[in-house]
Parts: structure tokens; sequence; C-alpha cells
């Protein structure tokens, strides 16, 4: 890992001394910078996929209900009942598709996170780039997707968003669905 020491690189013989070398040579606030564009890219993915989650494991009840007569449909509809039970593969579809949904609408913003990360390590290494980084130089996530507009279009907003549904959709949907059956097999084990 390389970090900045005053504009030239550094190797940080680990995790520990990344943090002292940081904190000696830029303070606290070098320990937390890039985190708020981290922020701005993981809280609308994790809101945007809990959403969609929530709303595809609706619809996998309302088909599981219609293909088995109706009757779950009706007493979910009496009782605003949620917690019947979705089997294993319609939980990895809702999952799945809930991570691929969020990630590719969320991509914007993780890129232009990704182009702040990559510039600030170019700088401490005094690496030149030759990527528009906006006019600010990227120091912020406003600038940083002006510039990848201007640069690629709509189309270089969206630069890398397979490779990142390919990434959450499988991440999440081993995440959500292990989850969900660790859960209802412990609802099990402390109903009985």
């Amino acid at each position: 890992q390389t970090g900045g020491r005053e504009g030239r690189g550094t190797n940080y013989r680990g995790s520990f001394d990344a943090f002292r070398t940081i904190l000696r040579t830029e303070g606290l606030r070098g320990i937390y910078k890039g985190y708020a564009a981290t922020l701005a890219s993981f809280g609308p993915f994790s809101a945007l996929y809990f959403v969609f989650y929530e709303r595809f494991k609706d619809v996998a009840r309302d088909h599981i209900a219609e293909t088995q007569g109706g009757e779950l449909k009706q007493r979910r509809r009496k009782k605003g009942d949620k917690n019947d039970e979705i089997p294993f593969l319609y939980l990895m579809a809702c999952s799945a598709s809930a991570g691929a949904a969020a990630s590719w609408l969320t991509s914007p913003l993780d890129m232009a996170k990704l182009r702040m990360q990559v510039q600030r390590g170019r700088a401490a290494t005094g690496v030149k780039s030759d990527i528009a980084w906006g006019r600010s130089g990227g120091n912020n996530m406003l600038d940083t997707l002006r510039a990848a507009l201007a640069e690629g279009g709509v189309q270089g907003l969206f630069r890398g968003a397979g490779a990142r549904v390919l990434h959450f959709a499988p991440s999440t949907c081993i995440t959500m669905t292990f989850y969900e059956t660790c859960r209802a097999f412990y609802a099990g084990l402390l109903s009985s």
C-alpha cells in the first residue's frame, strides 16, 4: 500500500503503520479523508437494496399464493402477514435481483468515489493522470460526476456498472439468503 507523505510515495508496513503514519502526517482528518464519498455511494445502495428486496419478496409471496390457490394471499390481506416463509430459490432470486438493481442504479456514485480514491492515491505518489477529474480536481463527488458526464455522457456515468452488478448480485444473494435461512432456523428453535 502506498500513501501520501508530503507528495512522496510511502510504503506502509501494515495497517497499524499506515494508521500511525497518516495520523502523524495528516492528522485525524486524514484518517477519514474520503469517508463522506464512501457513505454517499454506500448509503443510497443500501437504502435501494432493502426497498427492492422487500418489494421483490412481496411479489414472490403473491406469486406463490396465486400458484397455491390464493389462500396465502387472502390470509396476508386480512392480517398484513409478511412472515410466511419464502422458498430458498425465491429468496436467492429476490436478493440477487435487488443487489443487481441497487448496484446498477448507484454505479455513478461508486464510479465517482473510486475516481476520487484513485486520484488521491496518484497524487500521493506523484503519478500524473490523464483522466478528467472535474474543475476542482475531483475533490468532491459532484465535480467528479460532472467530469464523467462531460467526458462520456450518460454512458460515462455507468462505466463499470456491469462489473459492479456482477459483484453485488452474488454477494447480496449469498449474504441475505444465509441471513434469512438462519433467521428462520433460529426462529423455529426459539418457538419450539
